[in-house]
């Protein structure tokens, strides 16, 4: 498809980049983001406006209301990946992650994790600095998304290696469970052998 103008430009972006954020942010969280919400009844307010009274205002107004609502879809999903991990991290505490992938995957992750948040973290920072143009504050936040969906593709194709880490941890807390029990009652025996 061509795109000719600025509003053609708008529902495109709208249509390929906005609404599977959404899709995804929603499969996700279950939840529509109100500020995501709010962005896109800003943009069609303007756009609608600008139909009617062919204010060229309204057009740029409604451009910058579709950028606002990208960053606030990669705000919304670097955040939701981040409480993935976090998820994941407290749901394997008790696994011996060390198992997995022969000892490669617990690092990898944690490198891409601080990737991620430090990517993250710059983003933020950049929506209180002046001097950072909302084209390079786009960059920033676009790529703190990216370092968080590696990380995110990371964990989910490590899913074999961790449940072999998960099955071999349970494996190893029985055995350990037991050599418990073992020492414990050979100990109460010991002691009552000796007094008897």
């Amino acid at each position: 498809m061509e795109i000719n103008t600025v509003e053609e430009k708008i529902y495109w972006q709208y249509q390929n980049i906005i609404a599977p954020f959404i899709a995804e942010l929603e499969v996700r969280d279950n939840e529509y983001p109100i500020e995501i919400f709010n962005e896109i009844r800003s943009i069609f307010t303007h756009l609608a406006r600008y139909k009617l009274q062919k204010s060229d205002k309204d057009i740029s107004a409604a451009e910058n209301h579709l950028k606002r609502a990208i960053l606030d879809c990669y705000k919304y999903l670097c955040i939701s990946m981040e409480e993935k991990v976090c998820s994941f991290r407290n749901d394997y505490k008790d696994t011996d992650l060390g198992l997995a992938d022969n000892g490669k995957f617990l690092p990898e992750l944690n490198k891409l994790e601080l990737k991620a948040k430090n990517a993250f973290k710059l983003a933020k920072e950049s929506e209180v600095k002046d001097e950072i143009d909302e084209d390079e504050k786009y960059q920033l936040f676009e790529s703190a998304y990216d370092k968080y969906s590696e990380m995110d593709k990371y964990l989910d194709d490590s899913q074999e290696a961790i449940l072999f880490a998960s099955i071999h941890s349970k494996r190893s807390n029985r055995v350990t469970v037991i050599s418990c029990v073992v020492t414990v009652v050979s100990i109460i025996t010991a002691i009552v052998s000796f007094f008897a």
